[in-house]
């Protein structure tokens, strides 16, 4: 067990100096004090005490920070001015607790490091907005609770909460993020909240290969020849991808990833996809798909940036048919200046590139699906006209929710 401690922002109304000092000593107490809170703004309860809430928000947010703890933030009916708070303490991260507010509040919480965390009044009926939120939460920063005895879950709503209750808002949270089972909920948040409140989450074991959903995802190479302007390598290299760390220091060998997959009968799909660029290593997704397809009759499919014909032969892509059914192109832009900007290619004709390795693959036999990431300054439905006009399918991908 572990714990939090904090004032509610309810209470901060009989808050002394002496309180505040028991507070610290509290914070040291023990290693098993993992943050600080719930604190925060409550303007639905205690509105009347606005002041007072935010001058012990930050008394406590200062004291996170000596402490070198996260924090557990409650803000109801108070965005603004948790925003406003919190752009004075950059870098302290922790939990938006029982999450229930906008999709901007959302976003601006994850900017500030923060894990978003819901609870069951996203099984709701009236919680369409909210569960809007949900599916466009970044996995790495997603976070389940109970929030007991409150907000019990469907279909126990109207009795007092329970941890067991928590399995149907696990469900839920499964159906609104794509490409989620249960398993993956499960697996997600329980390593999101390792790495939050220090839990013993290791970042450094090689992660050859992974299951979501039942796919099994290979990851043959961390190296890649884009720099995406929305892309983890890029930004804060924050590679957890829901509950596992995406990254291998060396390239396997085929024999290291082929050991774990001692039956690929087993999963519905088998994906090479990584935050590295898998056709570097062409050779490695041929011998691999060939072991696959000699132990089953399992779909295989390569996610690519398409940039392949900048340094490939197409008599390489010639020896993959057979053993990989489908190819994703990360399209990611209608026209090359957006391409550009937005995937800052090391090839100065790289857009063109990619629109002829989508036909080629198309015409070799190729199952072909583009993507493309709902970043800003994209035109999502100019770039699916343009993947309809090349006469492949298209599919849209949310900013962040990965995986």
């Amino acid at each position: 067990m572990y714990c939090a401690v904090g004032f509610h922002p309810n209470d901060v109304k009989d808050i002394t100096e002496k309180d505040v000092e028991w507070l610290k000593d509290l914070a040291k107490s023990s290693p098993k004090v993992k943050a600080v809170g719930e604190i925060g703004l409550d303007y639905y309860r205690s509105v009347e005490f606005k002041d007072k809430q935010i001058e012990y928000f930050n008394i406590q947010l200062n004291l996170a920070k000596e402490r070198g703890l996260p924090v557990v933030i409650h803000s109801r009916d108070a965005e603004e001015d948790t925003i406003k708070v919190l752009e004075n303490h950059k870098n302290i991260g922790g939990v938006l607790h029982c999450f229930s507010g906008s999709l901007d509040f959302m976003r601006k919480g994850v900017e500030f490091g923060f894990y978003i965390s819901y609870s069951g009044n996203i099984t709701f009926k009236n919680a369409q907005n909210l569960r809007e939120v949900v599916s466009k939460t970044p996995t790495f920063r997603l976070l389940i609770e109970t929030d007991s005895p409150w907000l019990t879950p469907m279909p126990h709503r109207g009795k007092p909460n329970k941890p067991p209750y928590i399995w149907h808002t696990a469900k839920v949270m499964s159906e609104l993020i794509p490409n989620s089972s249960l398993e993956d909920i499960d697996r997600t948040t329980s390593s999101n909240a390792k790495l939050c409140f220090g839990l013993g989450f290791d970042k450094n074991k090689d992660t050859i290969t992974y299951v979501i959903n039942n796919k099994l995802y290979i990851n043959p190479t961390s190296k890649c020849n884009l720099h995406c302007s929305f892309c983890e390598r890029e930004t804060t290299q924050n590679f957890m991808v829901k509950g596992y760390w995406i990254w291998v220091k060396k390239d396997p060998d085929i024999e290291e990833i082929i050991q774990q997959i001692p039956d690929p009968n087993i999963y519905d799909e088998i994906v090479f996809c990584g935050y590295g660029e898998p056709t570097l290593r062409i050779n490695v997704i041929k011998e691999v798909s060939k072991y696959v397809k000699s132990k089953s009759n399992t779909k295989v499919r390569v996610d690519t940036n398409g940039l392949f014909l900048a340094f490939g032969k197409k008599q390489d892509l010639e020896a993959l048919k057979g053993f990989v059914d489908t190819f994703s192109v990360s399209l990611n832009a209608p026209d090359e200046e957006t391409y550009n900007k937005v995937c800052r290619p090391p090839y100065k004709n790289a857009f063109s590139l990619v629109l002829d390795f989508i036909k080629l693959v198309k015409e070799m036999g190729f199952e072909v699906i583009t993507t493309a990431v709902t970043y800003p300054g994209v035109d999502i439905d100019a770039t699916e006209k343009l993947a309809n006009s090349l006469g492949v399918k298209f599919r849209k991908r949310e900013f962040e929710v990965v995986g």
